[in-house]
């Protein structure tokens, strides 16, 4: 049970050089289309970027919970936040010197011809107080300061946790308090976040859903990628114990999220539709009959109708094949969302290319160095004393 986990010299090195693909892919997209790279930069930092927030957010939710049959598997979120930092770099590069070339906002005049302009200034003039790149800049520091603090805060108890036995229930319950703090810092901060970052980049768009449902993606997408590192470590033989109750429980992620998941799109598109105002009705349309009607109804596929049809039945949600199917065909559709939200407003035609899959591989890359070197520089794999590691270890449900 006492076993580290070994960031193996295959893996590493698999990392290194998807990094390194990424790097290249990225020095070639500012040589040659600067807005492409800008938008393909926002598009990759922000979705990985809310997997690891979402993944502290699913950890805080089990020790809120109490949740026993989780404990084992604690050290992969931990570990998924590393990337948060990285995640700051990046924003805080788009928010400095690529601000001009995605927002509106920033700079009308190269954005609009003197007719849009004439009809939008008022309009962006009223929202300057808050759509200005200082209050831009602040905004993004406070949030990523916020994030960090309390992650810290976290990741520090959970350290003590594993090195002070005989106080081991004091640090759980110090865990216990501030996951609720971090589940209130995150709502209310990535609310802005991501209206900040996403919805400005059409400033005239406003949806009251918006910032909920990404909320929502944030977490059970990141549940996709926990599911699918845990698969990876039960596969290495760091989870003997695994059964099909555990598989059966971290398939209800995949499921609810489905669910929670196709709802908040759904009436988002569905109030948008109903309310035909035309600052709203124009976000979708523009996506679904202007820019890309196929991608515009895969999204709705992948994210909602596959993960559901593969978990809907209990004897799939129990095979970890079927699992990592769905955990990837989930985080593909969340993925051309993310695209649908950012392409439509700066380049404004369909394009895939080396740049992207390039800058893809990069951040896929980079994701998995910061993950598992922060998983190899803990001690034990286990939380060995967790308060509910044994009740995680024999966990089961009768059927």
């Amino acid at each position: 049970m006492e076993k580290q986990f070994v960031f193996s010299k295959k893996l590493k090195t698999i990392s290194l050089v998807l990094i390194i693909i990424g790097v290249l892919a990225t020095i070639g997209a500012f040589l040659t289309d600067k807005e492409r790279a800008w938008s393909s930069l926002l598009l990759h930092n922000y979705y990985f970027l809310s997997l690891a927030l979402g993944a502290a957010f699913w950890m805080a939710i089990q020790y809120i919970t109490e949740a026993g049959w989780s404990a084992a598997f604690k050290r992969v979120p931990e570990s998924m936040t590393s990337y948060v930092l990285y995640g700051f770099v990046f924003m805080l590069i788009i928010g400095t010197l690529g601000l001009k070339v995605l927002y509106a906002w920033a700079d009308p005049a190269s954005h609009y011809d003197a007719f849009e302009l004439k009809f939008l200034s008022h309009h962006l003039h009223v929202k300057s107080p808050y759509l200005n790149a200082g209050f831009f800049l602040v905004r993004l520091v406070a949030y990523f300061i916020a994030w960090y603090l309390v992650i810290n805060l976290l990741l520090k108890f959970s350290k003590k946790e594993d090195e002070d036995k005989e106080n081991a229930m004091h640090w759980f319950r110090k865990s216990w308090y501030y996951s609720r703090v971090y589940i209130f810092t995150f709502a209310l901060t990535f609310i802005f976040a991501s209206i900040d970052w996403m919805m400005t980049l059409a400033p005239m768009w406003y949806s009251t859903i918006f910032p909920v449902k990404e909320i929502i993606s944030a977490f059970i997408h990141s549940a996709a990628v926990i599911i699918l590192i845990i698969i990876y470590l039960y596969r290495q033989g760091y989870y003997p114990f695994m059964n099909p109750s555990h598989w059966h429980d971290l398939s209800k992620y995949i499921f609810m999220g489905a669910i929670l998941f196709g709802y908040a799109w759904y009436f988002q598109y569905m109030l948008i539709w109903y309310g035909n105002i035309p600052e709203e009705t124009e976000y979708y349309y523009i996506r679904r009959f202007e820019f890309s009607e196929p991608l515009f109804v895969l999204v709705i596929v992948l994210t909602f109708a596959l993960p559901f049809l593969l978990t809907l039945w209990n004897r799939m949600a129990k095979n970890y094949k079927v699992l990592a199917v769905a955990a990837i065909i989930a985080l593909t559709g969340k993925y051309i969302e993310h695209y649908l939200m950012i392409y439509p407003e700066t380049i404004e035609h369909p394009v895939y290319g080396w740049i992207e899959l390039g800058m893809l591989l990069g951040f896929i890359g980079l994701f998995m160095f910061a993950t598992f070197t922060a998983m190899a520089k803990r001690k034990y794999l286990l939380p060995v004393n967790h308060p509910y590691l044994e009740e995680s270890l024999v966990h089961h449900i009768p059927h």
